[in-house]
């Protein structure tokens, strides 16, 4: 059949369904409400009418927006599902959730009157975006720069009355984050944007003096007003955190059925690490008894002990992520893992300040509506103040190997590749409610795919790295839940990561804050892993002999980011 003739026959389709016309018309009219209230994401999806100016943090906003939502709760319960293409019916359960989570958002968490990184990270975003780039006219962008810098004074003053109280460590890591976006305006601004006419740097510096000064002032409130009585809880307790779970998970699982997987996995997953350990720790000790746990342990701490050793110097973490990068997309190619496309550029660079203080390493991609822009590949430098002791624990958790495995999860074929997959998928509600547990779930999935294809060519250092940053994930899991529902101590969440996932102490001080940090987002690693090698088992099973890697991973990828439940529905 011809293709023009296919197009004609799917346009008379949907002009013969009303349900279809109804659900489109629903999600265009929540997308421009969506954008015009979230005018920083907007910037990113490559919506750029909203460029000029933040959100808003009033109570009334924050209550005008709850009672749009559930209009569009009302409207979306008017449409059968089942009339819908399969397609647009996984859109539709994904804005169902997503909609479900919005609310609770809105009105169970209320994180604007508790949680000062919330306006911190949006001014920060919302500037960088727009200075690092290149989707407009340096001119045009620079406008919008300014009318932002110039709003920044108003969104500090709404979210600074909207602040009755706050948990401690997000209250200090905000202020962190704060002297991060002063420098950001008043100093790195100028270099993203060089080279600037006269008249263009005064009109900055104007604007950039002002903002800095509305910064400085609300990063000592902070730290003189709110900090003082920033007695809040962080722990979101079992009610919130278990609803918060499930709609951020968007999958079929529970809480009791993660930890009961991410428990087992725990015990298997050292089991196996022990094997690996065992050949090498044999030739260095005797009285070595296989039946005691203390010495399984041991003997597995040993072995990563000596890969440890191999790492770079303090200010050569940059450099070592960057000469991760060729090696890798060699290997994809090679092994015929997936297709790469050279057309999206990527570049490392250390974290931004404003963004420092929740994660060692992030990948930062354009939205689905640019074409062409940089995807940042971010990593955070070893901090100044830290001491030679402290700097030494975090090279050896990122040593010569791990290293590898972390751009493995963060770009290639990672977070990099995956979302630049994503973005070609056409539909933008998809985008805006990209699945967590598809897109982390995918990036620790590529750990182990990669290792088992042959990466690090049989070394079963390779190997044992990789299991112990499965034991991360796991890790990840139990942390998440035990910290917000089940009263975990600092003291029990560091026994679990130094003693029985083998991390260092730095890397498990840093998870310990980030763990207090968020809610919900530490369970998609480990979560989504179990999911997609589930989808990829089952995959093989029904294609047999015909089943092909990378056909399968291209399929995969191909319906952007949709909790991993739907892609099975698409798949199988």
């Amino acid at each position: 059949m011809k293709p023009q003739l296919i197009l004609l026959l799917a346009l008379l389709q949907f002009a013969c369904n009303p349900s279809r016309q109804t659900f489109h018309a629903l999600v265009d009219d929540y997308l421009v409400w969506h954008f015009q209230s979230s005018p920083v994401e907007a910037t990113w999806i490559g919506m750029h009418d909203h460029d000029g100016r933040f959100g808003r943090y009033t109570s009334e906003s924050m209550q005008a927006a709850a009672q749009q939502v559930r209009q569009f709760q009302i409207r979306l319960g008017q449409i059968d599902p089942e009339t819908l293409s399969l397609e647009e019916e996984v859109d539709y359960h994904i804005f169902q959730n997503s909609l479900d989570l919005v609310l609770f958002g809105l009105i169970d968490l209320r994180e604007h009157t508790w949680n000062p990184m919330q306006v911190a990270q949006e001014v920060g975003f919302g500037i960088m975006l727009l200075a690092s780039q290149d989707f407009a006219p340096l001119a045009e962008r620079l406008a919008n720069i300014l009318n932002r810098l110039k709003d920044i004074p108003r969104v500090l003053e709404e979210a600074q009355t909207a602040l009755e109280t706050a948990p401690e460590v997000h209250t200090r890591t905000a202020i962190r984050q704060v002297n991060g976006a002063v420098n950001l305006v008043s100093e790195e601004l100028f270099t993203l944007l060089s080279p600037l006419t006269t008249d263009q740097e005064q009109a900055l510096r104007e604007a950039s003096d002002t903002a800095a000064a509305a910064l400085e002032a609300f990063s000592s409130w902070l730290e003189s007003n709110l900090l003082p009585r920033a007695d809040k809880d962080f722990r979101l307790g079992a009610k919130l955190y278990e609803r918060k779970l499930l709609l951020s998970l968007g999958e079929d699982i529970t809480p009791d059925e993660i930890l009961r997987r991410a428990r087992s996995e725990l015990a298997m997953t050292q089991h196996e690490m022990f094997e690996l350990a065992l050949p090498l720790y044999l030739q260095e000790v005797a009285g070595f008894s296989a039946t005691d746990r203390a010495d399984t342990l041991k003997a597995i701490k040993w072995a990563l002990d000596q890969i440890a050793e191999d790492h770079v110097g303090r200010g050569e973490v940059l450099d070592n992520v960057t000469g991760t990068i060729v090696d890798l997309e060699a290997f994809i190619r090679e092994h015929d893992i997936i297709a790469l496309d050279s057309r999206h550029p990527l570049e490392i660079r250390p974290t931004p300040e404003f963004q420092r203080g929740v994660s060692i390493a992030s990948l930062e991609a354009p939205g689905p509506l640019e074409k062409g822009l940089k995807t940042f590949y971010n990593v955070s430098p070893i901090p100044e103040d830290w001491d030679d002791e402290r700097a030494e624990s975090f090279l050896r958790e990122y040593n010569s190997i791990s290293v590898k495995i972390l751009s493995i999860h963060e770009a290639l074929p990672g977070h990099y590749v995956q979302l630049y997959y994503a973005n070609r998928y056409p539909s933008v509600l998809r985008a805006v409610f990209g699945s967590g547990v598809m897109v982390e779930g995918w990036a620790h999935y590529c750990e182990t795919m990669m290792i088992e294809a042959g990466y690090g060519g049989g070394d079963p250092r390779y190997r044992l790295v990789q299991k112990k940053w499965y034991l991360r994930g796991i890790a990840n899991a139990i942390l998440d839940q035990g910290i917000h529902a089940q009263g975990m101590s600092q003291e029990e969440a560091m026994q679990l990561m130094v003693d029985e996932t083998f991390q260092e102490q730095s890397e498990a001080e840093l998870k310990w804050v980030r763990a207090q940090l968020t809610s919900a987002q530490l369970s998609t690693y480990f979560v989504g892993t179990t999911l997609m090698w589930a989808l990829r088992s089952d995959m093989e099973a029904a294609l047999g002999d015909h089943f092909d890697l990378r056909k399968f991973h291209e399929k995969l990828l191909s319906h952007g980011s949709p909790p991993i439940k739907y892609l099975r529905k698409l798949l199988l």
